[in-house]
């Protein structure tokens, strides 16, 4: 399991939309009485943006979040605007504070599939289902012992209204979002655990005017930053390795400065490979050798340029400063073993596969491939990114002559 620490980065955006929202809440009594009025609905005109948003781009999970974000801030609107003294407050306090950690832990972990098929129409019933679950839960609770309730009974603390029980129930979940966030890498775990953070902090501080309304706004501008840089990943990041595209590649050729360089890198006897083990072990091949490229050192950003060929630029470098790295993303390919079953001797049925491969040693072939590799640099003969291009790959050509796995610069 690979583990992408830079993906935290990407936390920040929900860090500054939440803290945004609570900074401005202090703010808000000097706004005049209409623009109140409309701030006071903002939750629901982000919610309905974020459905339109998830509709166009096929976004259940994020969908059904923004779905719970504008039901959370209904909900406090409507019936928790009075003193948890209150029997029937108390009671839609603690589904709250159950239901917000619980539904964000089921959408962090649920695969996204799609809206409309079999698997999407699960997925939403399930989530309804577990939101009614929490009013039993919620309602057991109440049932269960003093020492139960006393761990689930809110005002804990001065200034703070969530109970321990359900506090620790955030963290965990929080603690959750996390590790899929550095595990998955993706966009929709940082918008959730955006969407979990302004739910917490509408219910643990529930007694701060207008809380509900900047939180609600935050939760939906999480959702809606999500849905953006899903958008962005889906055009410019290819499907099959993760990298930058070749729309994204384009874009950045545009902005380069004066001196920079340009990596054209190539699967050898890749057709040769592909027609001998088959193409699901030619997309593997794909992906190792895009997880390598992805590494390399020097200031490098890697993207699939198209088949197995790949393009690394170089801002700011020359071809000898380049060479060393790319030829040490070619070592690294050429010494890596892959290990390939024996297809005839492999069951059916995926799962007596799984079964068996724990008391069963399948027979295996082991290859390796290798990579070549053309580096050019901007100058007088190659004065744009297009020349640039077009020579790295001339010295691609000239590796391939040379006999593959070499890096020509």
């Amino acid at each position: 399991m690979r583990v992408h620490w830079a993906a935290l980065i990407r936390l920040l955006a929900p860090t500054v939309i939440v803290g945004g929202g609570l900074l401005a809440r202090g703010y808000l009594d000097q706004l005049g009485d209409e623009t109140r009025i409309i701030v006071a609905n903002l939750p629901y005109f982000v919610a309905m943006a974020c459905l339109v948003i998830a509709y166009q781009f096929q976004r259940l999970r994020l969908l059904l979040a923004a779905v719970g974000t504008a039901s959370l801030f209904w909900l406090i609107q409507n019936y928790l605007q009075v003193s948890l003294g209150e029997p029937d407050a108390a009671r839609l306090f603690l589904v709250a504070s159950l239901g917000v950690p619980l539904l964000c832990a089921y959408l962090l972990l649920a695969p996204e599939r799609g809206l409309f098929n079999t698997y999407g129409l699960l997925t939403a019933v399930f989530f309804l289902g577990l939101a009614g679950l929490c009013f039993v839960i919620a309602d057991g609770i109440n049932g269960a012992d003093a020492a139960t309730r006393g761990l689930f009974s809110a005002k804990p603390l001065e200034g703070y209204i969530l109970s321990s029980g359900a506090s620790l129930l955030f963290a965990a979940v929080g603690f959750l979002a996390l590790v899929l966030v550095i595990v998955r890498d993706s966009e929709t775990e940082v918008a959730l655990a955006g969407v979990l953070a302004a739910g917490f902090f509408s219910l643990a501080l529930l007694h701060l005017d207008d809380i509900s309304v900047v939180m609600g706004i935050a939760g939906g501008l999480s959702v809606v930053w999500g849905l953006l840089r899903s958008s962005h990943s889906m055009a410019y990041r290819d499907d099959l390795t993760g990298l930058l595209g070749r729309r994204a590649l384009n874009e950045r050729l545009n902005t380069l400065g004066r001196r920079y360089s340009i990596a054209m890198l190539d699967v050898d006897h890749f057709k040769k490979f592909n027609d001998t083990h088959g193409h699901d072990v030619g997309d593997d091949v794909l992906k190792l050798v895009a997880s390598r490229v992805k590494q390399v050192g020097n200031g490098g950003t890697a993207y699939r340029y198209g088949g197995e060929e790949f393009c690394v630029v170089f801002p700011r470098r020359s071809t000898e400063d380049c060479a060393a790295a790319m030829d040490q993303v070619r070592e690294s390919i050429a010494n890596y073993k892959m290990s390939i079953r024996d297809r005839k001797r492999r069951p059916a049925r995926a799962k007596e596969g799984s079964r068996r491969r724990g008391a069963t040693k399948l027979k295996s072939d082991q290859v390796s491939v290798t990579v070549s590799a053309g580096i050019a640099a901007r100058g007088d003969n190659h004065p744009d990114p297009e020349s640039v291009l077009s020579a790295a790959d001339t010295k691609l050509y000239k590796a391939k002559k040379k006999g593959r796995n070499c890096v020509v610069y």
